[in-house]
């Protein structure tokens, strides 16, 4: 018998016609799109599989279009629930508000005999209402999940405590609640005392409240470690092992950071978990950035922002942004830093702590382009949000010392002063080399004569041992500054060269230039820099060639290094060129005395 359908609609008889002749999925759901609901269940099936091969491509937006034309089917509830789950899943992103609509409606169908089922919707429709502004919407839903999953039926307490913990983690982003956070984590801890994801959890959240005010370095990194011991599943543990990483980055454990993010993004190769794989390229951006590897840290930036362009609302683009802009300007390409800082999502980034971070990345921006006054404001409103948001740490973001160096430009010494001292007092207390460096480089300018030079001299053996490379030759050239000054004019003509070597080193161009330009008003000549050798290359060079060298390929280094398959060739390239070799069977030879952290 001919269906009703068939008869009036071509484009589902074309549909039929494939299905009948075992077409792709896809092929069929073409014609399906424009067609009549048809209330046949192949129709159905077609679409989900064409759904499913979208979504496998990373093509979202067809998924949902595949999606949303089943809703125009006769379904029963059970299978109207599933569908509007897998909608506001793939809407999540891109469309929170959408989502949410679509995913209320999956809740009030699904029963609680799936309860996985109904924690996968749960935790998505709590994000997306973050998303959206509405994070007390999403505390309520989530509260209210947890309850009926202890109450209803055969108890999940584990399933209460992952909602329990994706509330804490909403929390630490309230400034509201952000006071009581510390008492609400004791007791969530020692309700589920032999629960390790718990416990992993919260040792996540203490490491990111460790970064408050009157903290400790040693203390963050113990709760940081604990969060990362054990594996890594999806879900809310990637986010408590991206935390983790986070806060061993701020309180100067680089290596171990390096070796965490390198887990992270193996587990997004393996497991193609996305939140793993933006996660490994943010830690790997901001690591990249403190250690001084800048192109590095402008491959994984731009890798990251294009991964996080389907997630609409997400705090985190602030915290990508920001080191993307800084590596650029040091790298002097300030001009194409500025459209980073105009894109639409940055607005709503002003109501939470994580806009700090673009503050003082716009407030470089503006210091690149000589305008101190602009500079200045930006680096006092970012001072004024971190205090408020209880976050005012100069390992996580050090104003004071840059706002003191522009008050000594401006010629207001006292506020310079003032601020380069506060700074330090809190840089020692928190007890990371690298802030405490950078503090006792801006006391140091601030009081020059000899005891600026003690000051700015500690400087640099600080920075020195905490491998940040890029901070450190800024400091030597400001030792070589204040060397001239008190007469040793060959001792700042060879801290001027080391300081152009090392900037050199770093990729950062701005730099190398008025370390260049000292150097020649010391009266010194550079010297020619190796251009051959392992010594010539560069931090991100070396990463390729190791990796190059141990058999992979470029399309498996992009992916491990979160970098283009062009930046892996230019990088090869190049490398090729200094080590004086033709391809990559001489690569394991040319590397076997490079040691390079992977």
């Amino acid at each position: 018998m001919t269906e009703p359908c068939e008869q009036s609609c071509p484009r589902y008889r074309a549909a039929r016609a494939l299905h009948d002749e075992d077409a792709p999925p896809e092929e069929i759901a073409r014609h399906l799109l424009a067609a009549e609901s048809a209330g046949e269940p192949w129709v159905v099936s077609v679409l989900r599989a064409a759904a499913r091969a979208a979504t496998e491509r990373a093509e979202p937006g067809v998924a949902a279009d595949y999606l949303r034309r089943i809703l125009h089917e006769p379904l029963s509830p059970g299978e109207r629930a599933v569908v509007l789950a897998e909608l506001g899943q793939i809407e999540a992103g891109l469309h929170p508000a959408v989502a949410v609509r679509h995913l209320t409606e999956a809740l009030s169908l699904l029963g609680h005999e799936n309860p996985a089922r109904r924690l996968e919707v749960v935790t998505v429709l709590a994000d997306a209402l973050t998303r959206c502004r509405r994070g007390c919407q999403a505390t309520e839903v989530l509260d209210r999940e947890a309850h009926a999953f202890v109450t209803t039926g055969s108890p999940r307490h584990d399933l209460a405590a992952r909602l329990h913990l994706q509330r804490l983690l909403i929390d630490a982003d309230d400034r509201a609640k952000r006071p009581h956070l510390a008492r609400e984590v004791a007791e969530f801890e020692g309700r589920y005392p032999d629960d390790e994801m718990v416990q992993r959890g919260t040792a996540a959240l203490r490491a990111r409240c460790g970064a408050d005010q009157e903290p400790d370095a040693a203390a963050m990194a113990t709760e940081a470690r604990r969060a990362l011991k054990g594996d890594l599943s999806p879900g809310v543990m990637i986010t408590v092992a991206g935390l983790a990483v986070q806060a061993l980055t701020w309180c100067g454990q680089d290596e171990e950071a390096a070796v965490f993010i390198d887990r992270l993004a193996a587990h997004a190769q393996r497991d193609g978990e996305p939140q793993a794989r933006i996660w490994a390229s943010l830690n790997r951006t901001e690591h990249a950035w403190r250690t001084g590897d800048l192109h590095t840290a402008i491959d994984t930036g731009r890798t990251c922002l294009e991964l996080l362009s389907s997630s609409r609302g997400d705090n985190r683009l602030a915290l990508v942004t920001a080191p993307l802009v800084r590596a650029l300007v040091e790298c002097d390409q300030a001009d194409q830093a500025v459209p980073l800082l105009a894109v639409p999502d940055g607005n709503r980034l002003d109501g939470v702590w994580h806009g700090s971070h673009l503050l003082e990345a716009r407030a470089r921006l503006s210091l690149a382009h000589g305008h101190l006054e602009d500079a200045l404001a930006d680096l006092l409103a970012c001072g004024r949000r971190q205090t408020e948001w209880r976050r005012d740490n100069p390992a996580v973001l050090a104003w004071r010392s840059q706002a003191a160096l522009v008050h000594l430009a401006m010629g207001d010494h006292a506020s310079a002063q003032r601020l380069a001292e506060e700074e330090l007092h809190q840089a020692r207390a928190f007890g990371t080399p690298r802030a405490v460096g950078i503090s006792l480089r801006a006391a140091g300018l601030t009081v020059r004569g000899g005891r600026g030079q003690r000051l700015v001299e500690e400087s640099v053996g600080l920075l020195d041992e905490a491998g940040a490379t890029l901070e450190q030759a800024r400091s030597l050239i400001d030792l070589a500054t204040l060397r001239f000054e008190s007469g040793h004019i060959r001792l700042a003509r060879e801290l001027a060269r080391r300081s152009l070597q090392l900037a050199q080193y770093c990729g950062a161009t701005a730099l190398s230039n008025r370390a260049l330009d000292r150097l020649r008003t010391f009266g010194g000549r550079p010297r020619s820099l190796r251009t051959v050798g392992i010594q010539a290359l560069t931090e991100s060079e070396r990463r390729v060639v190791v990796l190059a060298a141990q058999g992979l390929t470029n399309r498996e280094i992009a992916q491990e290094r979160f970098i283009t398959q062009r930046t892996v060739e230019n990088h090869l390239t190049s490398s090729f060129r200094k080590l004086n070799i033709t391809g990559r069977r001489q690569l394991p030879e040319a590397v076997r005395s490079l040691d390079v952290r992977l």
